[in-house]
């Protein structure tokens, strides 16, 4: 019984997780959903972390990344939505973050590196879902540098 729940938890959060796409995409805004599946970060396509989040099936606008307020509140449907023009008004007025990603030459993006032995290798991804990133400008600029040593080229996408 408790594996059954435990499986309908996380076909609800695929689903969930699908619709906060479709219904950016349903109002022209390209998004990708990373970090924990459960509370993921909604970021643009010029890497910038939207100030919403997902609980349960609503999508929750706010003002301000930290401790800002509610500005509204839409429930997640299988049938998108369509509030273009009060995203862009909201898009425009709220404080968003920068993210900070990486790439290989190859235009891959980095996930995390695994050490073998003494030997540090670099585990690379084309999905955006799966990048690791950083929301600091300089600690790119050191995650660069430290990979560098270990003759790992990467560019910080910005």
């Amino acid at each position: 019984m408790e594996e059954s729940k435990n499986g309908n938890m996380i076909t609800d959060i695929i689903r969930r997780n699908h619709y906060v796409e479709q219904f950016f995409k349903y109002n022209d805004i390209h998004v990708n959903l990373l970090g924990d599946i459960n509370n993921p970060l909604i970021v643009t396509e010029y890497n910038i972390v939207l100030s919403c989040f997902v609980s349960n099936f609503n999508l929750i606008f706010k003002d301000n990344s930290f401790e800002g307020k509610e500005i509204f509140t839409i429930k997640l449907k299988k049938e998108a939505l369509n509030i273009q023009d009060r995203l862009d008004m909201w898009i425009k007025s709220a404080t968003h973050r920068k993210i900070y990603l990486f790439t290989s030459e190859d235009g891959l993006y980095y996930c995390k590196y695994i050490k073998v032995y003494n030997h540090i290798f670099p585990l690379l991804s084309p999905a955006k879902e799966l990048a690791y990133y950083v929301f600091q400008r300089q600690k790119a600029i050191e995650v660069v540098q430290k990979l560098k040593k270990s003759n790992i080229d990467l560019s910080i996408v910005y």
